[in-house]
């Protein structure tokens, strides 16, 4: 009788999780448009004796290794039920990779969450930029740099004039800040997502910290701050001699090329060749809804946006709100094909204009994807303030370090184990924000136990055909490594700032 029920409690405990379900990043759109075109398109820069950077290369040979098991995975095993199973590696990768974009997005809203930011009011800035500093932006790190740091300085002394208002002297703000690269049609459009507590942080005689809440901005105030900030980034441009590059071309490179034609929703290849992409569901607009919007100013194609804001202790709102600041390029579930030889691509939400689809060629497509990929060492997380690791005070305003679980969860081998204490791992990261858990199998409810690490190629394929020719009566379990699940988890919408393109 109790064998009975433990068996049954096993039963509702695997019943009561969701299932992982296995993916097959072979067998997608993305995946296929990319193995096949990708190749092209090298061989037509070459033509034209165009060498394309070492780090571009690199991301797209990782992509095609991510997830793909015959290129190495890890061994697991249930002692209860003897169910094998394996965990492929990913590329882990920034530029493009769906699965490794939103492994990094959830672990960096985790991170932020529960070690970084204290129980505050915080609000989302948006600052986006005229199309011609989006190209000079898009591969100079040295002018991206400087430009955040205008808007950052700019944001924090309007926050300690307001603080004066109250009798702080010493107001001290704290921001972090992501930077993004892609806009809602995979075109380049470098611009800033900034979270701001939305106050300042003030030393008492005790020397501990208070928040001060300030009154959030009008309309006015935007627009001053979108002038300064103009103001200061043209002095900027000009100082850095980056303005000789012409009203109307572009350097002759293939960065440069490519960085131009997805700025401006041009088409490089084909017969439609400096044509504009087609786009779908465009509609006459008489008003534009942020002419009259209280929490935004444009001034000179410089965007600012104030809208979001999220309370102290709503802690699942603002860990919704970092995903979205910290997303990846690509949804695959908006790519989708369309004869003859298309690429069509599903906004998110419709443009001001009513534009709900854009079409690509393969070829244009692949040069998209290059445009996105950030230049190499390019940190794209700021932290500013008293956020700042080398805030001397920092540990009094940030919350403490919570000590990583204690868990068997399968993870790749080359994660040090460092990494592992400072950050989430994989398998916890999928607990904690699709209630999914990896670990457990999905046979018993036993725990799975890392048995080998495979690393050859060779190795790797004859282990898999073992394991499918001696595993007929019971399927071989794959735990693909490939982060969340297809299903959108729906906080995209609420937040979403319709990126200027």
């Amino acid at each position: 009788m109790q064998s009975w029920l433990k068996i049954m409690a096993a039963v509702n405990k695997i019943d009561s999780q969701a299932k992982y379900s296995r993916r097959h990043p072979e067998q997608g759109l993305l995946y296929r448009t990319v193995e096949t075109y990708w190749p092209l398109f090298l061989r037509e820069q070459e033509k034209v004796g165009r060498n394309i950077p070492i780090f571009i290369k690199d991301e797209f040979y990782k992509y095609l290794r991510c997830g793909i098991a015959e290129f190495g995975f890890v061994r697991t095993y249930c002692y209860q039920c003897r169910e094998s199973g394996i965990v492929a590696f990913s590329c882990k990768k920034r530029g493009f990779c769906p699965s490794c974009c939103a492994r990094r997005m959830n672990d960096e809203a985790a991170h932020l969450v529960d070690q970084v930011l204290p129980e505050v009011v915080m609000r989302q800035w948006v600052l986006s930029f005229p199309y011609r500093l989006r190209y000079q932006m898009a591969h100079n790190p040295k002018l991206t740099n400087k430009t955040l740091s205008i808007f950052i300085q700019t944001i924090s002394s309007y926050q300690r004039k307001q603080a004066k208002l109250y009798g702080i002297k010493a107001a001290r703000p704290g921001s972090v800040t992501f930077i993004q690269r892609f806009g809602s049609a995979l075109n380049l459009n470098v611009h800033f997502h900034t979270l701001f507590a939305d106050g300042v942080f003030y030393k008492t005689e005790n020397g501990d910290y208070k928040f001060l809440r300030l009154s959030e901005p009008n309309r006015e105030e935007l627009v001053l701050l979108a002038t300064k900030i103009q103001n200061k980034v043209n002095v900027l441009v000009q100082k850095l001699a980056l303005d000789d590059l012409g009203q109307n071309g572009f350097d002759e490179n293939l960065l440069n090329d490519m960085a131009a034609i997805s700025i401006r929703h041009k088409a490089g290849f084909g017969e439609r060749a400096g044509q504009g992409l087609r786009r779908f569901g465009i509609k006459k607009l008489e008003v534009d809804p942020e002419d009259n919007d209280p929490y935004s100013a444009n001034v000179g194609g410089f965007s600012l946006n104030a809208r979001v804001w999220v309370g102290g202790r709503d802690r699942e709102k603002l860990e919704k709100l970092i995903r979205y600041m910290a997303r990846g390029p690509i949804a695959t579930e908006r790519l989708s094909e369309s004869f003859p030889n298309l690429l069509i691509y599903k906004m998110k939400t419709p443009w001001r204009d009513g534009t709900t689809h854009v079409s690509f060629s393969y070829l244009d497509f692949i040069a998209r994807l290059v445009a996105l990929i950030p230049p190499a060492k390019m940190n794209l997380v700021r932290y500013h303030g008293v956020f700042a690791p080398n805030f001397k005070d920092r540990s009094r305003i940030v919350p403490k370090k919570i000590k990583a679980p204690e868990t068997h969860a399968v993870t790749a081998p080359d994660v040090k184990a460092k990494a592992l204490r400072a950050r989430m791992l994989w398998s916890e990261m999928l607990k904690r924000t699709f209630k999914i858990d990896v670990t457990v199998c999905p046979h018993c409810g036993g725990q799975l136990e890392q048995i080998a690490v495979i690393k050859d190629k060779v190795v790797a394929k004859a282990i898999l055909k073992s394991l499918q020719e001696t595993t007929i009566f019971r399927p071989l379990t794959v735990i693909w490594e490939r982060g969340p699940p297809d299903q959108p988890s729906g906080f995209e919408n609420e937040f979403d700032q319709r990126d200027s393109w």
